[in-house]
């Protein structure tokens, strides 16, 4: 049983470790210096995080916690208005990106 909880584990962190060197994030402050192609793959990848943290964000917006689970309601907030800022923050990219994009491309 435990080495087969290990082969898991190691599977999982390898994967994990493959799929983050297969697709690259520009830098923000590289953005001038980024090929068109790097720009076109980081406005994508910059949409596909909007929409899953969008998705998220509504999950949790729509969940009803139990009345005896203390303090959940205030720690459903915390985790709605901490993805609405990094939906700010990943649009306020993205901007940036399509205009150097439409700038340069």
């Amino acid at each position: 049983m435990r080495r087969s909880c290990a082969v898991l584990i190691i599977t999982a962190l390898a994967t994990t470790a493959m799929a983050g060197c297969s697709s690259h994030r520009v830098d923000p402050a590289a953005y001038q210096s980024a090929s068109c192609v790097d720009l076109d793959t980081s406005i994508g990848m910059n949409s596909r995080e909007i929409s899953a943290t969008a998705v998220r964000r509504g999950k949790v917006d729509s969940w009803e916690p139990p009345f005896w689970l203390a303090g959940a309601r205030r720690g459903a907030e915390a985790v709605k208005n901490r993805q609405t800022a990094k939906i700010d923050r990943l649009q306020q990219q993205g901007t940036a990106m399509t205009a150097e994009r439409a700038r340069r491309c």
